[in-house]
């Protein structure tokens, strides 16, 4: 059995030179798995993650998950917080990174077929998540994307790869002025995918726009920090001016129950019934990727006590195209919300679809036997 070798290069060449047409397949690949998790009994067949804690704060994260064609694991391990405030010079070289990860994949029958640096491969596959159901919206034309990191870079870079026609400006909303500087150069220089000319990228600032406005104005908002508070209160979305348009609103970033970069007050509104979101929410539902996984990590969620029947998975929503006319409306035109806190099987989906496009690009390192 052959066995693939993908580095953290490997990957981000991969990802970097993705055509239209690979990111199409690697939608429908993990569109595929969240079917098969949501709608045909495979959530049975997902082992509980394993979490090793020590005394000096290294954490390691254990995190398998089955298909019938492939059995993984992702280890995931976060170094302990070194806890120096020392503040370094501009030509001083990045402190390593506090986690790293691996995905080690197996056919069916349990022979390795591939190890895949999984740093960059995990902020895709929830970005990737987030376009399952943003591909669909009618309306994209103000973006507006809180934090700059690798998810924020992602979602960017997914969007514009999938709508670049519709858009006309994404604003990044984040407290470090050099980071994002930083991810808007890295976008605007990227020689594999030219910055679409058309489209307006640039950073909040205080100083010239009020965070309410640039909110309300927002037809989509990828939420990918790690917040402790919302990222916004309630009210910017819930007054009547600001209801006049509707908006998809994807939230990765916080996975934890102490953490919330949506206002709990926004998901009680928006699964009231009779409240003021009734006729733009189809039956009350948030959407999420699973909703076991946000029980047991989406702050927000839980902090709303959102019952688990308005929460519906994305699996579901995708398995047919014989949806309600009503639900498929919602989907394109509604006010959406997305929550997600990630799954050991869609990083098999997506760590597969890698390997087979790493075949047919010849990147990375193949042994013929293992």
């Amino acid at each position: 059995m052959a066995f693939t070798v993908l580095s953290d290069h490997d990957i981000k060449q991969l990802l970097s030179g993705l055509t239209l047409n690979d990111t199409h397949e690697l939608i429908k690949a993990l569109q595929e798995i969240l079917v098969a998790y949501s709608c045909q009994n495979e959530q049975q067949f997902q082992p509980e993650r394993g979490v090793v804690s020590r005394p000096d704060g290294q954490m390691s994260l254990f995190m398998p998950a089955t298909t019938p064609q492939s059995v993984g694991v992702k280890i995931v391990g976060i170094a302990p917080s070194s806890g120096s405030t020392t503040t370094t010079s501009p030509e001083a070289s990045p402190p390593p990174p506090g986690i790293r990860s691996a995905l080690t994949l197996c056919n069916a029958v349990g022979e390795a077929v591939g190890i895949l640096n999984a740093a960059e491969l995990t902020a895709f596959r929830t970005a990737l998540g987030s376009m399952l159901l943003y591909q669909s919206r009618k309306e994209t034309g103000n973006i507006v994307v809180f934090g700059s990191g690798k998810q924020a870079q992602w979602h960017i870079r997914l969007a514009v790869l999938l709508r670049a026609q519709d858009i006309r400006k994404i604003v990044i909303v984040n407290r470090s002025r050099e980071r994002t500087r930083g991810l808007i150069a890295s976008l605007i220089k990227d020689s594999h995918a030219p910055w679409p000319s058309h489209i307006k990228l640039y950073q909040f600032e205080e100083r010239n726009e009020n965070l309410e406005d640039v909110v309300v104005d927002a037809d989509v908002m990828f939420c990918t920090t790690p917040a402790t508070k919302p990222l916004f209160p309630a009210k910017f979305l819930t007054s009547e001016s600001s209801r006049r348009k509707t908006r998809y609103i994807s939230a990765i970033g916080s996975y934890r129950r102490d953490m919330a970069e949506i206002d709990p007050e926004l998901l009680k509104a928006m699964v009231d019934p009779s409240g003021i979101f009734s006729q733009q929410v189809w039956e009350g539902h948030i959407t999420v990727d699973t909703r076991e996984g946000c029980l047991q990590e989406a702050g927000e969620l839980v902090s709303a006590g959102i019952d688990p029947n308005k929460m519906l998975e994305v699996g579901q929503i995708t398995r047919s195209n014989d949806a309600p006319l009503a639900r498929t409306e919602w989907l394109e035109s509604g006010f959406v919300i997305y929550k997600s806190v990630g799954v050991g099987v869609m990083d098999i989906a997506v760590g597969r679809q890698l390997l087979q496009l790493a075949k047919a690009k010849s990147v990375g390192i193949t042994l013929s036997t293992f």
